[in-house]
């Protein structure tokens, strides 16, 4: 092989530097292009959610003022008497756009208190028992849904499932749990008809004893403060008119207090949960919690 074969030509060399250089170039670019998009992307997001959390912020604001209102106006009446029996609907408000709110109400405090950190040491003994009682007969995804970290000690007749019930009604019962349950089940068919009166003649026929009794209206509610608060938006106009467009759901504290100035026996309060639930899916309270 002569010489000359063995030696590269500047003038090439030169270009495939140049090449080399331009194809870094690109490469650089491109890059910052891609982390620029995604900055972009991550900022639009972090926006939209922002967004998002105001619009719900005061959607619940306003929803809270709405619903207030309209528990001015039944002047202390019994909730259950004020609401429809199998929905819960409440109120129904049309807005500037013809879009319709329709607003259920249902009881939230069927579920067992799990966080048990500030209450009566006799609360938190009977609570234990109760957990106990749900976590040897439950699922993890099962207890998870009978359960509920805030809210009253103490469980509602009306909405508690059967399992709920069974759970609390051995701490209340003892022995005579059964029994107990057999007479405690006509009042499920009639949330109006829990009241103390009617839980003293339970007591008394299933043969309870005067520590069970006091253990019954500790673990036992006859007036529900913990309510869910269900949001269905329905279009006002276009193609989707009168389709379900967004649905909605939070937990808030709705008590009687005899002492209210207003004259008004009935006091709602913040939202102690809220957000925005699936459409096409069929929504269970323990979302909410």
């Amino acid at each position: 092989m002569s010489p000359r074969a063995n030696t590269t030509h500047p003038r090439n060399a030169r270009r495939a530097f140049a090449f080399i250089m331009v194809v870094l170039l690109m490469l650089v670019v491109s890059m910052g292009i891609g982390l620029a998009m995604m900055r972009f992307s991550a900022q639009t997001k972090s926006v939209t959610r922002q967004v998002s959390k105001y619009q719900e912020h005061h959607l619940g604001r306003g929803l809270q003022e709405a619903i207030g209102a309209w528990l001015r106006q039944q002047n202390g009446r019994d909730l259950h008497e004020a609401l429809e029996p199998e929905t819960g609907h409440a109120m129904d408000i049309i807005l500037a756009d013809g879009s319709e709110v329709s607003v259920f109400l249902r009881d939230a405090q069927g579920a067992a208190l799990s966080n048990l950190t500030n209450e009566s040491d006799v609360q938190i003994e009977e609570g234990g028992i109760i957990l106990r009682n749900l976590a040897s007969a439950t699922t993890e995804e099962q207890y998870l849904r009978e359960t509920r970290p805030f809210g009253p000690f103490n469980i509602s007749i009306a909405s508690a499932s059967d399992i709920v019930l069974q759970a609390a009604a051995q701490v209340v019962a003892g022995g005579l749990a059964d029994r107990f349950l057999a007479e405690l089940g006509s009042l499920r068919e009639n949330p109006n008809a829990i009241s103390r009166t009617e839980l003293t003649r339970i007591a008394t026929a299933s043969g309870l004893d005067s520590e069970q009794r006091a253990a019954l209206f500790r673990v036992f509610a006859t007036d529900i403060e913990l309510w869910a608060v269900i949001i269905e938006v329905r279009a006002g106009g276009g193609m989707r008119q009168g389709q379900l467009i967004a649905r909605y759901g939070g937990v808030t504290n709705i008590r009687s207090s005899s002492t209210n100035r207003s004259g008004n026996p009935t006091e709602l309060g913040a939202f102690i949960t809220w957000r925005e639930l699936e459409l096409d899916q069929q929504y269970d309270l323990s979302q909410l919690y």
